[in-house]
């Protein structure tokens, strides 16, 4: 059922240590960090790359605690040398610095939560990436945050994908998006249940993540992109729906043409503004090379409507998780 949730797999998080020797390069500065040698500061040349605000429908101190652990388990897998021992990890605030990256790593003040800040310079590439992790408990309820930001470098080729703690955190933990669970999967829409809860979850007022309706031509599987590669690249910043053939001439007839499903394309609908608003919020993207039933093809639309949708998801969204963490790291730093 479409607002059902799913059945996650219980399976661990496997961790890969990974060996990134960073050049020894100085890193620049950002407001989030500062190297204690001394750096051009570049915080006016920030470029927000992703996004993201999750809930989860459990409350109780494991799902924050394990949220936690991933986030570590992370770090391990991408920057071991900045890989505290598991007292430090345990502790109020951590830092820790090496050539080209530098972490910091704090409890809330009040106790609400707990966030987790990275940044680190390209091997091979002139630009800074920050990303911070925010695990907070409000009201009873679990929020997650992970906001990601670049410097801004021009004329320098920029691959744009959402941080694997993200899917991480879709897999482990019981995330919602209104009443709908937050999946790395896509969804099937093929009946008239199905149908009525799709239309139900485009109209939510409730909903905050975009939806990818893609839907096949008559006869084949061929949706323009792989529904399964799309839904695990994209999970934590969207939903992916694959209707049937007669489901999507009946979504055009219940929301308009303007904001029907084509096959081998994706129609994107929005979150925030209302079905009834400009299609210009649901916009419709064209697989260009759909006649080409290419991997290869499938895998560049799939870049294109992941890009798309990190570039949705900064909108509108200045706030940045990590600010609790980094006051602290200056405070630590003024003593």
């Amino acid at each position: 059922m479409w607002p059902g949730n799913c059945v996650r797999s219980d399976r661990a998080t496997t961790v890969v240590a990974t060996d990134l020797n960073r050049r020894h390069d100085p890193m620049p500065s950002s407001p989030a960090f500062h190297h204690p040698l001394p750096l051009i500061g570049l915080q006016a040349a920030l470029r927000p790359i992703v996004r993201a605000r999750l809930r989860s429908t459990r409350g109780d101190s494991a799902t924050g605690q394990l949220a936690r652990a991933l986030a570590w388990q992370w770090v391990a897998s991408k920057w071991p040398r900045l890989l505290p021992s598991a007292a430090a990890m345990a502790s109020d605030h951590f830092t820790r610095s090496s050539p080209g990256q530098q972490l910091v790593a704090a409890t809330h003040p009040d106790g609400s939560g707990w966030t987790l800040s990275v940044a680190f310079h390209e091997r091979q590439g002139a630009r800074t990436w920050i990303t911070h992790a925010d695990v907070r408990q409000t009201s009873g309820v679990h929020t997650l945050h992970l906001h990601t930001d670049c410097t801004a470098i021009v004329d320098a080729p920029l691959v744009v994908a959402p941080p694997r703690l993200l899917g991480s955190w879709v897999e482990r933990l019981q995330l919602v998006d209104g009443p709908v669970a937050v999946l790395g999967e896509a969804r099937p829409v093929g009946n008239p249940e199905q149908l009525a809860q799709f239309l139900a979850h485009v109209r939510s007022p409730d909903r905050r993540l975009p939806i990818i309706a893609l839907a096949n031509r008559p006869d084949t599987r061929f949706f323009g992109v792989d529904p399964a590669g799309l839904a695990t690249a994209v999970r934590g910043l969207a939903h992916v729906a694959c209707l049937a053939p007669d489901v999507a001439d009946e979504v055009a007839v219940q929301l308009g043409s303007r904001l029907g499903v084509v096959p081998g394309a994706a129609r994107i609908y929005g979150a925030g503004h209302a079905i009834t608003a400009s299609p210009q919020y649901h916009p419709l993207i064209r697989n260009h090379h759909a006649s080409d039933n290419s991997a290869a093809r499938a895998g560049m639309f799939r870049r294109v409507l992941c890009q798309r949708i990190c570039a949705l998801s900064v909108r509108d969204r200045s706030e940045r998780p990590g600010s609790v963490c980094l006051r602290q790291a200056q405070a630590q730093r003024d003593l």
